[in-house]
């Protein structure tokens, strides 16, 4: 019988983990490196978190993210909601009245920081959860194949079952990974918050809490965020120091005011800046496996197991899904480690590893194109991805809107596209004379290099 569990790591992945589980009685340990967060959500940009750098750019919360947190912790759903996050219905196309019995679909966009402050506030009211700030675990220990608790610095937290959340970087999983998979993402990211000025409407954004900028040899947008905040990010090449000049504020801020789209966020006037620009490197896809002497009771989630490209905003959301899965399997097994850990095995390989291998060939060939445009080469029009056609198309036939924003918040397999059905309904929308909207991908490479001479970026 499991009676204490060793929560390791306070982000998303154990907080909702420590959540989930305390509600089901289980007496909850949860170890985090860092200081808690500030008590007024006003001081959230002062937060302090080196453990969690990503932290310090900005996410979009997809809807498997909004769903699984209205389902499973819909009183942390309703906190986020009162705290200044803005929901994106797409359960229809903008102005257009979704049929009956349609399927909800939302996302929101909200600094990752706010999403930790609601997710602690729920545990600091939580029966059966003791919080350990400022201290780092170190090791499991464990005993004849069993897990009998963690080490941290000077003692140790005697349990029955360690959750590893620590992240891509886990102190804990070497000792027990089998294999390791990795490939770069190719990308570095520069971002800065803002906050829009009082008066200020909140100008709009297109499907998705997003307004996007770039696709040729760079990309950006601009996420909105909680409480009228915002963040602009680019994306470059690492080896494209040319656009590494982005690093230095006044060539961010060129480059933001090249891009039009940003113009009504950005204006004089509309907003002040509310952080430094922050760098992002050394990014990658990695996937582990564990091995067979891995002991009874140690349970990785999230980024311990798989990390993606993080402008996908997958991570989040599968970090949830685990917590969500281990909370029924302990409910299922209470009495069989082995089989809760199968049973997160099975669900990491059928769930994540498909978006895991979807996520590298998608960096792979966004690169390949990055580097072309980079080098001057000539590369043919790419077209628009089935995905983004389908959402286009959707526009006139609901049931391609509804698969393409299943598939693009992670509710449906990567290849859920890829059937007689999506590519019927898209011929029969091409054969009226439909064609889909240009979009506007904002400057191209060298209209934004061209600023940032300019502005002497």
């Amino acid at each position: 019988m499991v009676s204490r569990i060793v929560v390791a790591g306070g982000g998303i992945a154990g907080l909702s983990t420590a959540l989930l589980l305390a509600r089901q009685g289980y007496a909850v340990d949860l170890v985090e490196r860092d200081g808690p967060p500030p008590e007024d959500l006003g001081s959230i940009q002062e937060w302090q978190r080196p453990g969690a750098p990503q932290v310090r750019h900005p996410h979009m919360f997809l809807g498997l993210f909004r769903h699984l947190l209205h389902t499973r912790l819909p009183d942390v759903h309703v906190d986020l909601i009162a705290h200044g996050v803005d929901e994106v219905d797409m359960t229809a196309p903008p102005g257009i009245e979704a049929p009956a019995g349609a399927r909800v679909l939302a996302s929101f966009g909200s600094r990752r920081a706010t999403v930790e402050w609601v997710l602690h506030g729920a545990l600091r009211k939580q029966t059966g959860v003791r919080l350990h700030h400022g201290l780092s675990v170190r090791e499991v220990v464990a005993d004849q194949g069993r897990v009998r608790g963690v080490r941290v610095d000077g003692a140790v937290i005697e349990s029955d079952v360690v959750v590893d959340a620590t992240g891509r970087r886990s102190p804990l999983v070497g000792a027990f990974t089998k294999e390791v998979e990795e490939s770069p993402c190719g990308t570095v990211y520069h971002s800065r918050f803002y906050r829009l000025s009082d008066g200020v409407p909140k100008p709009p954004t297109f499907l998705v809490p997003v307004v996007f900028a770039g696709g040729a040899g760079f990309g950006g947008g601009l996420y909105a965020h909680d409480d009228r905040t915002f963040a602009v990010v680019f994306a470059r090449l690492p080896e494209d120091e040319t656009l590494g000049r982005l690093r230095r504020t006044d060539a961010f801020e060129a480059a933001a005011n090249a891009v039009a789209q940003f113009g009504p966020w950005l204006r004089p006037g509309a907003c002040e800046p509310i952080g430094d620009v922050v760098p992002m490197a050394g990014l990658t896809n990695s996937w582990r496996e564990l091995s067979p002497e891995t002991p009874a009771g140690y349970l990785p989630l999230g980024d311990v197991l798989c990390t993606t490209d993080p402008i996908l905003g997958r991570g989040a959301s599968f970090a949830l899904a685990g917590a969500a899965q281990l909370s029924d399997l302990m409910a299922r097994h209470p009495t069989d480690l082995e089989a809760v850990a199968a049973g997160l095995r099975a669900f990491v390989e059928s769930d994540i590893r498909p978006w895991y291998e979807d996520g590298v060939h998608d960096d792979v060939e966004r690169t390949r194109s990055w580097r072309a445009t980079v080098d001057g080469l000539p590369e043919p029009p790419a077209g628009l991805p089935p995905a983004v056609l389908a959402a286009l198309a959707g526009q006139q036939d609901h049931r391609l809107w509804e698969q393409a924003q299943l598939r693009a918040n992670l509710m449906a397999a990567p290849d859920s596209l890829d059937t007689p059905e999506v590519r019927e309904r898209l011929d029969a929308v091409l054969a009226t004379g439909w064609e889909p909207p240009v979009l506007s991908p904002g400057p191209s490479y060298a209209e934004l290099t061209d600023a940032l001479a300019a502005h002497g970026g």
